[in-house]
């Protein structure tokens, strides 16, 4: 009988140690202790990037930053004025606006007056035609699908390789679609700056509406030899998974394969955690 027993506790112990063999190694380590976030669905503003040239600019116009009434007309046509110069004021929709003022955007004359005094405005409506020596615009093409993204104001951050103090922020002037293209050209007016000249090259940055996407901390995304990885939580067991980065912001990842919304990924994993790694869980961000 004493040796039976001792024949079933040894099984016992071999089953017992057989299983454990079959866990993956970070299993069989101790704890490691690890901060979590959730993988969440939030809007995020989209940058687009395209490529164009300077022209002269010999026709701008200057546009209506905000929507309002427009009062206090300051000038006449051909006139001329100085930078920074007010031309008119806007006063904004809704009670206790104060007046915003539009202004020159360098030394120039006025060509047009394009909305009498009195007139209620939308923003970036066309508001006086322009010319000045240092105006000069960026003939920029988009994909002809960011129509509805596009609109005459918008704020445009511009680069140039030839411009010292680039990167500089103009405002769309004109948009102009051309079909055969597949392309809406916008026409952006560039502030006065040395540099820009005729025929450069410049890029244009654009954010447009935002959209919603799966997005993570950055610091949760983690490089291994197969490339993006994040390390998912199952029942305080840990599982790398590689995942596609479509953009990496400020403090966010966005990610556009891999990954679940809701699930629960470690912040910072260092590179001692491997597949399989049982994790003590001290905090969520």
């Amino acid at each position: 009988m004493a040796v039976d027993i001792k024949r079933v506790a040894f099984i016992a112990l071999a089953a017992g140690l057989s299983a454990c063999s079959h866990d993956s190694p970070g299993t069989l380590r101790r704890q490691v202790t690890v901060h979590t976030a959730l993988a969440v669905i939030r809007p995020v503003p989209r940058l687009v990037t395209a490529i164009g040239d300077v022209g002269p600019g010999l026709s701008p116009v200057i546009n209506a930053r905000i929507a309002g009434r427009l009062t206090r007309l300051r000038v006449a046509v051909d006139q001329s004025v100085a930078a920074g110069a007010p031309l008119a004021y806007i006063r904004p929709q809704g009670p206790g606006g104060h007046l915003a003022p539009i202004v020159a955007p360098a030394p120039g004359v006025i060509t047009q007056i394009l909305v009498p005094a009195g007139t209620r405005i939308h923003q970036g409506q066309a508001l006086f035609g322009w010319r000045g020596a240092t105006v000069r615009q960026a003939r920029v093409p988009f994909s002809a699908t960011l129509s509805p993204d596009l609109h005459i104001g918008q704020a445009v951050l511009l680069h140039s390789p030839l411009a010292p103090r680039s990167p500089v922020t103009g405002t769309i002037a004109r948009l102009i679609p051309h079909l055969k293209h597949h392309a809406i050209f916008a026409i952006i007016t560039l502030p006065p700056r040395h540099g820009w000249v005729v025929g450069s090259p410049v890029r244009a940055d654009v954010v447009i509406a935002d959209r919603p996407v799966l997005v993570l901390p950055k610091s949760s995304v983690a490089l291994r030899r197969s490339g993006d990885v994040v390390f998912v939580l199952h029942h305080r067991i840990v599982r790398m998974q590689n995942v596609t980065v479509a953009a990496r912001l400020r403090r966010l990842a966005v990610i556009s394969s891999g990954l679940a919304p809701g699930a629960t990924v470690v912040t910072d994993p260092s590179q001692s955690l491997i597949n399989g790694t049982r994790v003590r869980i001290s905090g969520r961000h």
